[in-house]
């Protein structure tokens, strides 16, 4: 992604952020779009009135539990995510985003919805990093998403097999994740 765009990115969710401080972004790398998250129900018909206000919108989508725009190019979506986070939020070149430890349970959470290569990625990427221990994730997984079975969800991240365009080093971490996590 060129530099442009990823500047262009940075000043779009700062400028997303100053008019609608109840939402965040659930990102912990620039992507190719922006999602903003929110905790609390709110009105699509309200944002869409008041983002056009401050934005040129090109384009709206409205889907069950998300609401997409286009801006300036760009894809922007506000999405509905009811489930308190464990840790606070974070600052990042003064956007509010997501803590890594959430997004790692959230992209768990990915897993039983839909299974795309980039939470795959992210999923990797976030243990290799932090290496958080199984029985911590397992708790803090099924407090953030209660009635929810962690090991059914922990099943589908671990299916290796599912992931054939996976390039060999995000599949050794998912490997090394199996071995650590599932004692075989």
């Amino acid at each position: 992604m060129e530099r442009e765009r990823i500047e262009r990115m940075k000043k779009l969710a700062k400028e997303i952020q100053k008019h609608f401080k109840n939402f965040y972004l659930n990102n912990h790398r620039i992507s190719e779009d922006l999602d903003f998250f929110s905790q609390r129900d709110f009105s699509f018909s309200r944002l869409s009135s008041k983002l056009r206000k401050f934005f040129s919108v090109e384009r709206e989508e409205r889907f069950e539990d998300n609401i997409d725009f286009i801006i300036d190019g760009i894809k922007v979506s506000f999405v509905l995510f009811p489930f308190k986070n464990i840790n606070p939020h974070e600052k990042f070149e003064g956007i509010k985003i997501d803590s890594d430890y959430d997004i790692f349970l959230n992209k768990i959470y990915a897993f039983g919805r839909r299974i795309e290569s980039k939470d795959v990625l992210d999923f990797a990427f976030l243990w290799e990093k932090y290496k958080w221990k199984k029985e911590e994730v397992k708790r803090d997984f099924e407090k953030k998403f209660p009635n929810q079975s962690f090991e059914i969800y922990l099943g589908a991240v671990l299916s290796v097999e599912d992931y054939p365009y996976l390039d060999d080093k995000t599949l050794k971490i998912i490997e090394k994740v199996k071995r650590e996590w599932i004692k075989i």
